[in-house]
């Protein structure tokens, strides 16, 4: 072999030594690369607004899963099992965000509340203003708004079966949930009784105005409470828009019977 040709076969050997390494090194840096790039974009805005979201939607289906399972079950009967299982998530989920069964119960309460408040809001904001009390008439027909607008809430959503059966269960076994719930209806309650005070005359702490606001809600409520008597009795099918309409015309006709018979001299 010639001077020239051994200085060839070196050169190769040494190579041949050397690719695996440099490979290798290549390798390892594109791994690091990938590593940094992961842990750059776990730290950045659109990644924790991801796990944000992901966390906020299991949230919410849990307490909507909630919402069914406390309603048919009562809080004794629900289990924790059983949410997670319809929220399709994982059990440890509900310790995550709520962290316990009471916890959650309560957030359900809180987020009946709070779709209430959405849906009626409106409606208690114009009923509750200065203007809304300024005259008997103003006050009549506001009041006419608030419960038209409760019953298109209580008897048109779907969600408000579910709604209903978990505040039925707090108003026979009450809570701490029902503390939640009575703030808020406490609060309508009170607004149909500056109203109707306005209306009659008397005062919104007097026990008359205050049943008489009872009565006028609870006309709307049975609807919901006893749907399927109602649907059996009348011979609907279901309770849309047509029949809202001829049970909010019977709910007016009734709550002007009520004030007018009330009015003081």
């Amino acid at each position: 072999m010639t001077a020239t040709s051994r200085r060839s076969a070196a050169v190769r050997g040494v190579a041949a030594e050397v690719a695996p390494a440099a490979a290798a090194g290549q390798a390892g840096r594109g791994a690091a690369r990938g590593k940094d790039a992961a842990a750059a974009a776990k730290g950045s805005p659109q990644y924790r607004r991801a796990r944000h979201d992901r966390g906020a939607e299991t949230r919410q289906r849990l307490v909507e899963a909630a919402l069914d399972v406390f309603g048919r079950y009562g809080f004794e009967g629900a289990t924790t099992r059983q949410i997670a299982k319809e929220a399709k998530a994982n059990l440890a989920a509900i310790v995550y965000h709520f962290g316990s069964k009471e916890a959650l119960h309560l957030a359900v309460a809180e987020y009946i509340v709070g779709r209430i408040a959405v849906l009626v809001g409106p409606s208690l904001a114009a009923a509750g203003a200065p203007e809304a009390l300024a005259t008997p008439a103003t006050a009549r027909a506001a009041l006419f708004g608030l419960l038209e607008a409760y019953a298109d809430v209580m008897l048109g959503q779907a969600e408000a079966e579910k709604w209903a059966r978990f505040i039925v269960r707090e108003q026979m076994q009450p809570t701490e949930a029902f503390d939640v719930i009575y703030r808020a209806l406490g609060g309508a309650h009170g607004i149909g009784a500056r109203l109707v005070a306005a209306v009659t005359g008397g005062s919104p702490d007097d026990e008359a105005v205050g049943l008489s606001v009872l009565t006028m809600m609870g006309q709307i409520l049975v609807f919901r409470v006893a749907r399927e008597l109602v649907l059996r009795r009348m011979g609907w099918r279901t309770v849309g828009e047509k029949e809202r309409a001829a049970i909010k015309r019977v709910v007016v006709a009734q709550v002007d019977a009520i004030l007018d018979a009330a009015v003081l001299p």
